[in-house]
């Protein structure tokens, strides 16, 4: 006699029914890791997700400790020895360095000269100051700088228009 199955959810749970008794488990046992997982990165135990942020903003001290950002720059310096390296760039005829602690990205080969894009945490330094700990360090030579500096305007043009869509939207309005 064969069942009714009423949904989807019904129609799984007749497919796990009708697995060998072995399988069975290895389903069940590979659900409920999923699941704990899923409960795992839900409850906040990923960082923030990372604003772009020019290096020149990061420099000026437009971001705070602990806050996550991507950045690039040309690679300038690499110092194995202190787990630090150092991001250029050139804007509005100025040189902005930004210090890169990479630790957590060691072994990595340097190209010294080449760009960089890195995500990380900021953090304070003795003796260096505002320092990005870097979780991400790709080499993006090759990559339009100009064009990765529209996209990230336009992106925060992008976002700005959203945020203030969704606090209009949020504020009654007032009939009278």
């Amino acid at each position: 006699m064969r069942q009714k199955e009423a949904g989807h959810g019904d129609t799984i749970v007749t497919r796990v029914n009708s697995l060998p008794g072995y399988l069975r488990l290895h389903y069940f046992f590979l659900s409920a890791f999923y699941v704990s997982l899923s409960l795992f990165f839900h409850n906040k135990m990923l960082p923030a997700a990372a604003i772009y942020h020019f290096p020149w903003e990061v420099t000026s001290g437009a971001v705070q400790e602990g806050d996550s950002i991507r950045t690039f720059g040309r690679l300038s310096c690499y110092q194995p020895d202190k787990s630090r390296a150092t991001l250029s760039t050139q804007h509005a005829s100025e040189e902005h360095r930004v210090v890169i602690h990479t630790s957590l990205v060691e072994p990595f080969n340097p190209i010294i000269g080449a760009q960089y894009l890195v995500l990380g945490e900021v953090e304070n330094a003795e003796g260096v100051g505002l320092m990005v700990r870097a979780r991400v360090l790709n080499c993006i030579d090759g990559v339009n700088i100009a064009q990765l500096q529209k996209a990230i305007n336009e992106q925060r043009q992008f976002f700005r228009e959203r945020d203030c869509k969704a606090g209009d939207a949020a504020q009654p309005t007032d009939i009278t």
